[in-house]
């Protein structure tokens, strides 16, 4: 089905980094929010929520193919991609999990966020801009709505864990821009 052409090699790699740095970034934001008195509003969501961050790191990559790739290469690149996530992603997960169900709810999630996302052209702020209306904000306000709190502090707090996570995933865990150029 897929050849083994440069961008699907990249493509696997990426997934395979992608899916193990969001099940890691996944437990720290739960460890991180139990400190603060925080979790999960209820057990049952932490499949979406999962979902979630794993779809935000494919919509970065996404975007960054884009760049990198230019638009023909990087269809090629997309579509290996996202099965090679999902691949990941159910190799990753609890056998309990209905792996039809939770295809479908990983590309229901992501053709979602995919145009809710593409509304925000920054990543962070620039400068001493405010952190809202960026991608980062609108991630942060997906996930924070999960957890039992409405606490303003607690929000800035998690805002934070997301930006140093967000850093870690690309520039360490990823590595994106070397394995595009690549």
């Amino acid at each position: 089905m897929f050849s083994h052409s440069p961008e699907v090699k990249k493509a696997d790699l990426l997934a395979q980094r992608l899916v193990g740095g969001a099940t890691e970034a996944t437990k720290i934001i739960l460890e991180d929010m139990g400190k603060h008195h925080a979790s999960l509003r209820e057990k049952a969501s932490m499949p979406q929520f999962m979902t979630e961050i794993i779809v935000f790191y494919m919509h970065l990559v996404d975007r960054s193919a884009f760049a990198y790739l230019g638009v023909t290469k990087r269809d090629t690149f997309a579509e290996r991609f996202e099965v090679m996530v999902l691949q990941e992603t159910l190799s990753e997960l609890n056998k309990d999990v209905s792996a039809d169900d939770f295809g479908k709810l990983l590309r229901d999630t992501y053709n979602r966020r995919q145009m809710q996302y593409a509304n925000y052209k920054g990543l962070v702020p620039n400068g001493d801009e405010p952190p809202k209306d960026t991608l980062c904000w609108e991630f942060t306000k997906i996930l924070f709505s999960f957890l039992n709190t409405i606490n303003p502090v607690t929000f800035a707090v998690f805002h934070g864990l997301v930006l140093r996570i967000t850093k870690v995933m690309l520039q360490d865990t990823l590595k994106v821009e070397e394995v595009l150029r690549g």
